[in-house]
């Protein structure tokens, strides 16, 4: 430093290159009230001559150039380097970068700048003042280094300097010590006490933040427990909220445990939705759509035996099965239509076992598949057109899964644009825990659009009339073999109790009822049943499964890159700086 405040900056460059270079450059940022001044560049002793040039390209050897554009200063210089190392020395005058006050000149140099894109593992900056240096600080406090003061010098040293990461000597020297302002600011008052209580407090709040962050990492239960309560309570008093009012289904003053009967002609292929309140319907839905049109004579099914393997095919087993073929086509639903695209296919114009279905389905995977698809396409089209439902939730639930991944994203965004990665601040950590506690929030809210219909959806007050009649017809059928109620009387009554009862995914239940109480001669006329005629399963053939036959139409039905394992997968359903420290290069 000089006696009238100017600063005189010189930097050693020693560099390896590997190749050849032919320029190197050095940016040096300077603030409002700064200049720049008495630049030179020597090498090995021998000065550079300055010229105009500044272009970053190979130029004349020896010598540099001087740009200044807006905040900052570029120095250029050319040389011949191959595979050597080489060391450069830059020196500069800044002016207006000290600020002198009545008691001390404030002299606050960044000795190493923030445009740098590599870490540098050690640094060593000195500072030679004209009386004694009576504080010094290295900044910001969060690199880690220190500053040793020692009369009129003061010695700065920082390691493991992170990329973009500046580093600043602050220093304190007696204004008497300089003989001249002109090469520094003035501004009237004492600062002493002022500045040394800035730093102070600058370094309590940073210890501030590591203790608070330790404290966070040496309780992780605590911490996250404290953040999943913060992620999922507003979340859920969303859910709650929009449930209450958009969700959940009003009265209707509807009491009976039991419905005897189906309440409606709602098609069986229609009922499990609007008991689930929406949502695709699947193989369950399929086979009673199936057995339907069975019963209503489309398809005529004649009683008949199969031989299945069992125990690994060392033993083999009768088991109950229906012979299908065409029947008497009238008007059908365009779901309907669709199953029978299925069938047709399968009969081929002949007749076909039911329990052989899955088998001929699955050699025509890709086509049955989409067969399948149109069925439900068709179902969803129907229910569309009853318009059963109120859906205003989900909007609900899209505004405020836009208001929380906004206001997450925001918040993130704020903590990364000023994250120091080497010490982070307790308020970047804050809102990084808060942006991801609102992101998980959406998240939730987002799950809960996809998969929880009855939050946001309800029914119509005539669909919840409907659907409340056919719940208690489900329970019926549930609750049907324990009843000690009169048995249906036609035989009409017990196939619609078999044909929904698939639909709801309890055909088992309906067969057991029948085991009990189905008189023979009704039996006997049926076309879908197929238990034997003594009412004990164990003295006839083996009852086929229409669990087992539902979840193999579901297996056959799936696409074929979906597996098409696991009972259905997707198709089963139903049942429900200052002067200094700026960037540089070489090239």
């Amino acid at each position: 430093m000089q006696p009238d405040g100017s600063l005189g900056v010189s930097e050693r460059l020693e560099v390896a290159f590997s190749g050849d270079f032919h320029y190197g450059y050095r940016d040096i940022p300077l603030r409002p009230g700064e200049s720049f001044a008495r630049p030179s560049v020597v090498e090995r002793g021998v000065a550079y001559r300055q010229r105009r040039k500044t272009d970053l390209e190979p130029g004349p050897l020896r010598t540099f150039g001087v740009e200044r554009d807006g905040d900052r200063v570029r120095i250029v210089w050319y040389f011949d380097a191959s595979n050597e190392t080489r060391a450069f020395t830059i020196s500069y005058t800044l002016i207006g970068v000290a600020v002198g006050y009545d008691d001390v000149v404030d002299v606050n140099l960044k000795v190493w700048g923030d445009q740098w894109d590599e870490p540098l593992a050690r640094l060593e900056a000195a500072e030679n003042a004209p009386g004694k240096i009576l504080r010094g600080w290295g900044k910001p406090v969060w690199v880690r280094g220190d500053v040793e003061l020692s009369g009129n010098r003061a010695t700065l040293r920082a390691v493991s300097v992170p990329a973009r990461q500046f580093v600043e000597l602050r220093t304190l020297i007696p204004r008497d010590a300089f003989t001249s302002t002109t090469g520094m600011k003035v501004r009237r008052g004492n600062a002493l006490d002022r500045i040394v209580a800035e730093e102070l407090a600058d370094a309590e709040a940073y210890q501030r933040d590591q203790d608070r962050i330790d404290d966070w990492v040496s309780h992780p239960l605590r911490t996250v427990g404290a953040l999943a309560a913060v992620a999922l309570l507003p979340a859920l008093a969303v859910i709650g909220l929009v449930f209450l009012i958009f969700g959940r289904e009003r009265g209707t003053g509807y009491d009976r445990e039991y419905e005897q009967e189906p309440p409606t002609e709602t098609a069986p292929a229609l009922v499990p939705v609007l008991l689930r309140q929406g949502g695709d319907v699947g193989s369950y839905e399929f086979t009673a759509t199936l057995f339907d049109l069975v019963r209503r004579g489309v398809y005529k099914a004649e009683p008949t035996t199969t031989e299945r393997p069992i125990w690994g095919g060392l033993r083999h087993e009768t088991v109950a099965d229906l012979q299908l073929s065409p029947g008497v086509r009238g008007e059908l639903a365009p779901w309907e239509d669709k199953v029978t695209d299925v069938v047709d296919a399968v009969l081929d114009g002949g007749s076909e076992r039911l329990s052989r279905f899955r088998d001929e389905i699955e050699d025509e995977r890709e086509s049955m598949s989409k067969r399948f698809q149109s069925f439900q396409s068709a179902v969803g089209r129907e229910v569309e057109r009853r318009g059963w439902f109120r859906s205003v939730g989900a909007l609900a639930l899209a505004v405020a899964i836009v208001a929380f991944a906004g206001a997450g994203g925001i918040l993130g965004w704020l903590a990364v644009d000023g994250w120091r990665s080497v010490y982070p601040r307790f308020t970047d950590v804050v809102l990084i825990a808060l942006a991801g506690c609102l992101l998980a929030g959406a998240a939730l809210l987002f799950a809960t659009l996809l998969f929880a219909r009855r939050v946001w959806r309800r029914r119509k007050k005539a669909g919840q009339l409907e659907a409340e009649r056919w719940e208690a017809f489900r329970r019926y059928l549930t609750d049907f073999p324990r009843l000690q109620e009169a048995p249906p009387a036609t035989l009409e009554l017990w196939e619609r109790y078999l044909v929904y009862g698939i639909a709801f995914g309890i055909a088992e239940r309906v067969l057991q009822g029948a085991q009990l109480h189905m008189p023979e001669a009704l039996h006997d006329a049926s076309t879908i049943y197929w238990i034997s005629p003594s009412g004990d399963l164990g003295s006839g053939a083996t009852s086929l499964s229409i669990g087992d036959l539902a979840s193999g139409f579901g297996d056959a039905l799936a696409p074929p890159n979906s597996g098409g394992s696991g009972g259905g997968g997707g198709f089963s359903g139903g049942g429900g700086g200052g002067g200094g420290g700026g960037g540089g290069g070489f090239g």
